[in-house]
């Protein structure tokens, strides 16, 4: 392979990861905009779009063989490839959680009266992949440092969120509840909390794997 075109394959590559990011973006946006307003064409809108996220990871990771395969790379371009296939990773596991959230959200997420704002925490996570895939466009290594920062803060608004629904399950009145029903949707939406609090992690691996791939520091590695 000449180097003009293995510059080019290399181009393209990073432009598969960022257009699979954008979809996920799209995707993950659409799944929290359903989960506040239980939209159902929204919600079919996230799932329809699975499979064009399934496609984008297959032809980064075909990609990403053939770069390795049929060239020896430097250290640089070594490290933007296996990030570019671990990002890859990430943003499809981010899709499949929008499509999770999407489904149960279509079966009565959340039918319940709950003070957990459950919608903008999953709007504080959008915010983070968003930044996340900016930061990989851009090789913004400061901003990286920023949004796995703000992976904290999103903890404890999950453990706070699912604390709370807890507390409030505890002070019901069985008299008036259908407790069978209720813990069903509690399930639900602590199953939801925990699923946002993972695409701020997912979100947190982009921003670690693109220091990686801009300055070789692994330390943020997990």
């Amino acid at each position: 392979m000449a180097r003009e075109q293995y510059q080019r394959e290399l181009e393209a590559l990073r432009e598969a990861v960022l257009e699979m990011g954008a979809l996920v973006q799209t995707q993950f946006d659409r799944a929290v905009t359903a989960l506040a307003g239980h939209e159902t064409e929204i919600t079919r809108q996230v799932v329809e779009s699975e499979d064009r996220i399934n496609e984008y990871y297959l032809d980064i990771e075909r990609k990403c063989i053939e770069l390795l395969g049929l060239q020896q790379p430097v250290a640089s371009d070594l490290r933007f490839i296996a990030s570019s296939f671990k990002i890859s990773t990430d943003l499809d596991r981010i899709g499949d959680i929008a499509v999770k959230i999407a489904e149960r959200t279509e079966a009565g997420l959340p039918a319940m009266e709950t003070a957990v704002d459950i919608p903008s925490i999953a709007q504080e996570s959008a915010t983070m992949v968003a930044d996340a895939i900016d930061a990989f466009e851009s090789s913004d290594t400061d901003a990286c440092q920023e949004i796995i920062a703000r992976d904290d803060q999103i903890d404890q608004l999950a453990k706070h969120a699912s604390r709370q629904v807890f507390h409030e399950t505890a002070t019901l009145d069985a008299a008036i509840v259908d407790l069978d029903e209720h813990h069903e949707r509690v399930l639900r939406l602590v199953i939801t909390v925990a699923d946002i609090e993972h695409v701020a992690d997912h979100a947190t691996n982009v921003a670690a794997r693109t220091v990686y791939m801009v300055t070789g520091d692994d330390s943020l590695l997990e």
